[in-house]
């Protein structure tokens, strides 16, 4: 029996300190996930890829230090009561 491989990409964005809204911020998510789903496939086998799974969390950053993460979830609904 074969052995499920799983990949697993990274990707980070730094914001800078201009305020950016959730549906933005989601839109941006949305388009990342898209392309490099879109690039693996370009890359790997026809029917290698049997599911694709991601998520988003929001940390910020002091001085090299890191908060914990926050779930995606969590965080869209409580941004989205402050616009």
């Amino acid at each position: 029996m074969a052995v499920q491989k799983i990949m697993t990409v990274t990707l980070e964005f730094e914001m800078g300190d201009r305020k950016i809204h959730g549906p933005r911020i989601k839109a941006a998510y949305d388009a990342a996930v898209v392309a490099a789903v879109e690039a693996a496939k370009g890359e790997l086998l026809d029917g290698s890829v049997s599911a694709v799974r991601s998520r988003m969390t929001w940390d910020y950053r002091w001085a090299d230090a890191s908060a914990e993460y926050a779930d995606a979830e969590e965080w869209d609904e409580d941004f989205n009561e402050q616009e």
